[in-house]
């Protein structure tokens, strides 16, 4: 049976059909275009991929478009899996980590979200495990779900009081845990965005979890052909993220701070922290990428080869390399420091309360050294280099 739409679109008054006959496109089997407002819209479901075409100027445009879509998918292959319609949001971020942690720098951090998400629908946890290889960064493993989680000393106060704040996104979040990938919308991003800023979250935060949000979705559509027509983690209204900070650490607060580590119970604290001053290094470099073999004692300097920004050099001060022998030596292959980053957190935040200094955390270190390096050598170069960043721009910052 040939309609209207249907004779339209194979060419009776249709410009761009011939050419679409050359491209292999079927035009004449393909969707039904409806008027929305003063545009057209087409959708068409074939072969399990279901097509939307909105926004058209004419009925014709909007079923080619379908058409050639559809044409597109196909040539891509089969949906990944179940596909969004049958793949609950959990599920998909658990394959999506699988697939894309191994390879990322950041996967640390990324891990921390994902694994919310997977605690909330009683999955699997992820973590990832360094490896030697050039191109794939860690391996990926799961833990069993459970419902306690191991907190470090000096965190249970304060993860009791982050709960309580939190607790209005985190059900939002078991919501699009178990929701069908297809299903959600942007209004239900927005509304995880909306909460999070009611909850006091940080605009980087909230950016940060709407990135992870806004990958997968892309991931999910060009990588597995998943018929989404819209990516729900775009077009939001998002804070402006404003992560400047001029806060550094006077020489009186020095004294007070260097005090009031010097009682925790960890000896390392005190090492450690001076060690970021000293180098300006971002918590992370020393934690999670140093080992005893990189450094070089004679000519006081301490390779990273792996960081935020690749590889670089770190000069060590007299203080940096007296801060090295608190801490160590070990052997070669071990990590320079072996103290977790939430334990380090916890001592400092309660340092910094027996020495009654206020809003300052630990990167602020790195402010510190860097600034304290520019105003002794007034060399911007020294400073980058201290500092590793690859732009004068960026470095402005500190």
């Amino acid at each position: 049976v040939v309609t209207p739409a249907t004779a339209d679109a194979a060419g009776t008054n249709n410009p761009q059909a011939p050419a679409a006959r050359k491209r292999g496109v079927r035009t004449n089997a393909a969707a039904k275009a409806v008027l929305v407002g003063k545009t057209w819209t087409a959708r068409l479901r074939r072969s399990g991929h279901d097509v939307y075409e909105p926004g058209h100027p004419t009925r014709a445009a909007a079923e080619l478009a379908a058409a050639e879509e559809l044409a597109r998918r196909k040539a891509v292959g089969e949906p990944y899996g179940k596909g969004p319609k049958e793949t609950n949001f959990a599920h998909a971020l658990r394959d999506y980590a699988k697939a894309k942690l191994p390879y990322m720098k950041g996967a640390k951090q990324e891990i921390s979200r994902i694994n919310v998400y997977l605690r909330l629908a009683k999955m699997p946890t992820i973590k990832v495990v360094p490896t030697d290889g050039k191109h794939v960064l860690f391996k990926v493993e799961f833990e069993e779900w459970t419902d306690e989680r191991t907190v470090p000393n000096g965190l249970h106060e304060h993860r009791k009081k982050l709960a309580v704040k939190t607790a209005n996104s985190m059900r939002l979040r078991a919501a699009l845990a178990t929701k069908r990938v297809a299903n959600i919308s942007r209004y239900d991003i927005q509304q995880l965005v909306n909460k999070m800023r009611d909850e006091g979250s940080e605009a980087a935060t909230i950016g940060l979890e709407r990135s992870l949000l806004r990958a997968f979705f892309n991931y999910a559509h060009k990588k597995w052909s998943w018929d989404l027509p819209d990516n729900p983690a775009t077009g939001l209204d998002m804070p402006t993220i404003n992560n400047s900070r001029e806060r550094v650490m006077s020489e009186e607060e020095q004294v007070r701070l260097d005090e009031a580590l010097s009682e925790c119970h960890n000896s390392l604290v005190l090492p450690v922290m001076t060690l970021l001053r000293e180098t300006a290094m971002r918590a992370s470099e020393p934690l999670d990428h140093a080992t005893w073999g990189d450094v070089n004692w004679e000519g006081c300097i301490l390779k990273l080869r792996d960081s935020k920004t690749s590889g670089r050099d770190v000069p060590l001060s007299p203080a940096a390399l007296q801060a090295l022998r608190d801490i160590g030596p070990g052997e070669p292959h071990e990590k320079i420091v072996k103290v977790t980053y939430e334990s380090l957190r916890a001592a400092w935040r309660r340092a910094c309360e027996r020495a009654k200094v206020e809003d300052l955390n630990i990167h602020d270190l790195r402010h510190t050294g860097a600034t304290r390096m520019a105003l002794k050598t007034a060399n911007i170069f020294l400073v980058q280099a201290l500092t590793g960043h690859k732009t004068l721009a960026m470095l402005k910052r500190y």
